[in-house]
């Protein structure tokens, strides 16, 4: 006991307790660390992601059936959804109507030359011998617009054979219009999201070292499971301004974090999850 309150009588004579001297030793140890740490890299958290892969519908029109919900897992050529051929019809009724009316007016005008230009009394008298005939001109007129009404029809036609829309990509389904819903053309009528990650990003702070981060910078993940996640990556580019992080990402208080993204190299055969949280160090070209 004498001992003891000796030692309080030391520490009261300085001003600390053995556990501030604890707290004091270990903040200057991580300190020391953490300054050795960021002179060879610069660590942040990252998310690995994967490109949406969104499926448009090549005509407007509207859901009639839909054969996948969010969530599920396709592979290509699986039946996403398939649109109605309403609209389609409706155009190539009116294409059908237009060519025959076309082809009625071509058969009387060739057979109103043939009066105006009396073939009908013989084939080779010509009201105007002295002037060509407008058989020839007035037959190619009225073919050339047939024709272009056909092709025309000939592309409805094809795109009412693309109204199955299917899968292109292997991977969850992220998104997928309702039954009854209408599509515009070209607007995306289900979106499909990689399993695996195709990059990493990062947000950096505009202040970092830009010699870090730079195109071709080397990349390490920290803690990454598996052999293949070990390799190093390298940045592939990075972006030219501010912007808002993921939702993963978030400080320690749960506010979104802004910074400059950072595109980083999924090393090869490394498996991460889309939308995974990683640690990444950037390494300084001078380290090895």
């Amino acid at each position: 006991m004498k001992f003891i309150r000796s030692t309080d009588r030391i520490f009261d004579s300085v001003g600390v307790r053995p556990l501030g001297i604890c707290v004091f030793s270990l903040s200057v140890f991580l300190l020391v660390n953490l300054v050795s740490v960021s002179n060879s890299v610069i660590r942040v958290e990252a998310v690995a992601i994967g490109e949406i892969v969104h499926h448009p519908a090549l005509v407007a029109s509207f859901a009639t059936d839909v054969f996948v919900k969010q969530g599920d897992r396709v592979a290509i050529g699986t039946p996403l959804v398939e649109l109605s051929p309403h609209f389609i019809d409706q155009k190539i009724g009116r294409l059908d109507a237009q060519m025959e009316q076309l082809i009625n007016e071509s058969k009387l005008a060739q057979a109103q030359l043939l009066v105006k230009e009396e073939r009908w009394v013989a084939p080779g008298l010509r009201l105007r011998p002295n002037r060509p005939s407008l058989e020839n001109p007035t037959s190619d007129f009225y073919a050339k617009q047939i024709e272009s009404l056909r092709t025309r029809r000939d592309m409805l036609l094809s795109d009412r054979d693309s109204l199955l829309i299917k899968s292109n990509f292997d991977g969850i389904v992220k998104e997928v219009t309702r039954v009854g819903s209408s599509v515009a053309e070209g607007d995306s009528v289900a979106s499909i999201m990689p399993e695996f990650a195709q990059e990493i990003v990062a947000f950096v702070a505009p202040t970092t070292d830009p010699e870090a981060i730079a195109t071709g910078a080397l990349v390490r993940i920290v803690g990454a499971t598996g052999p293949e996640c070990s390799n190093i990556g390298m940045v592939r580019r990075r972006g030219a301004a501010v912007t808002e992080a993921p939702a993963q990402l978030r400080n320690f208080l749960g506010s979104k974090i802004h910074g400059m993204p950072i595109h980083v190299s999924v090393p090869s055969s490394c498996l991460l999850g889309n939308g995974q949280i990683v640690t990444l160090d950037f390494i300084k070209s001078s380290v090895s």
